[in-house]
């Protein structure tokens, strides 16, 4: 059966890296089946770094679209509304689904116009540490009138339930998932050569985060903890940072001043999250925030111990004394002795590795994500 669901996402984002929100978006639609035919609107007022509007490759049936939306309050989304309205009823949409804030108001937005019966999915992606004043209260307005909400993790799931009103049967729980052909636990001459790709040193054991530059990211923490594991340390390690942010500066020159900048390794924005995953030893976030980490699902993948803060959906990824270790936030020093514990414990460390391979395939299958999203769509719309 083809196309039986014409399927409009709205984000406030874009489809692509390096965001958890953006690779989901991506992984779901470069493996959506023919069933649907979906038009994707990006409104991040920058435009899509990655890919290019149009059809999506080897994906005929998920057209790109960018529409740059600084404020809702604005000329554009007025034009942005009726266009959304025109193509709704020529296309026959019978399911928008939204992500973020401005894509949830557009979403409702659209629910009023007359002569629009589209249903509407609101798919949650973090624990709403954006939310202050006035949007706040407007989230809380609209996010039950939209009925139904996807989300990632059960915190997630949890906080919709419990501070939004929203019932447990309209609630849905699909965690995300990765393509796991594409990552593997490295062996050690597979570690070697990626080290030589990367330009990274073989004499090291190489820490790794990956995660925007942000505050509610806590790098802070990280640097700090990472200067104290290293100190004295017989065995040379580095921390890579991978990402972006406006914390950039702030945190080499905190770096400079633990005296460990020659052992932190900034290296921005990377397509290959693969590669510097395979080339690492040990994948730490010291996140204040989290819905549920892709990065963390794909340390999994990979094989990696992890340690994380126990916020949000880590606790899903992260399994206490199974594939890792978990530890309070803003904690720097239970940060430094989870990193201890794991580096100086070989046994651990090789029972942990194997396990995150098993939660990988037990709970983080791209199929199993895209299988149960295209499951939940087409029985919204009445289909079994």
């Amino acid at each position: 059966m083809a196309n039986i669901s014409n399927l409009l996402i709205i984000t406030d984002t874009y489809v692509g890296m390096p965001g958890g929100s953006e690779r989901h978006l991506y992984n779901f639609l470069t493996s959506i089946s023919d069933d649907f035919q979906v038009d994707v609107i990006q409104m991040i007022p920058s435009g899509n770094p990655m890919l290019q509007d149009g059809p999506l490759a080897e994906r005929p049936n998920v057209i790109l679209h960018s529409r740059p939306i600084a404020s809702v309050i604005s000329m554009d989304m007025l034009h942005l509304v009726i266009e959304l309205w025109k193509m709704i009823r020529a296309k026959k949409i019978n399911l928008i689904v939204s992500y973020h804030e401005k894509s949830d108001i557009l979403n409702y937005i659209l629910k009023l116009i007359p002569g629009c019966s589209c249903k509407s999915v609101s798919s949650k992606r973090d624990m709403g540490f954006k939310l202050e004043g006035n949007l706040k209260r407007l989230m809380h307005f609209i996010t039950p009138k939209l009925k139904n909400i996807t989300a990632p993790s059960q915190s997630i799931a949890k906080q919709m339930i419990e501070e939004y009103g929203i019932s447990e049967c309209d609630t849905h729980v699909i965690p995300n998932g990765v393509d796991l052909t594409t990552y593997t636990i490295s062996t050690d001459k597979v570690r070697i050569d990626l080290r030589d790709k990367l330009g990274l040193p073989q004499d090291v054991k190489v820490m790794t985060s990956v995660g925007w530059l942000k505050p509610v990211k806590g790098h802070q923490y990280l640097l700090e903890a990472f200067s104290t594991f290293t100190k004295g340390r017989s065995q040379k390690w580095i921390l890579v940072l991978l990402g972006e942010g406006e914390l950039e500066e702030e945190l080499k020159n905190q770096a400079k001043k633990l005296s460990i900048l020659e052992s932190v390794y900034f290296v921005g924005f990377q397509d290959n999250v693969q590669d510097w995953l395979g080339a690492s030893d040990l994948m730490v976030s010291a996140t204040l925030s989290e819905g549920l980490s892709n990065a963390l699902i794909e340390a999994t993948a990979t094989g990696l111990p992890i340690i994380a803060t126990n916020v949000g959906g880590n606790p899903e990824v992260v399994e206490h004394d199974f594939n890792g270790l978990l530890v309070e936030s803003e904690d720097s020093l239970g940060l430094c002795r989870a990193i201890e514990s794991i580096a100086s414990n070989e046994n651990m460390y090789i029972e942990m590795s194997k396990n995150s391979r098993i939660k990988a395939e037990r709970d983080f299958s791209n199929d199993t994500m895209v299988d149960r999203l295209e499951t939940l769509y087409k029985s919204l719309l009445g289909y079994k």
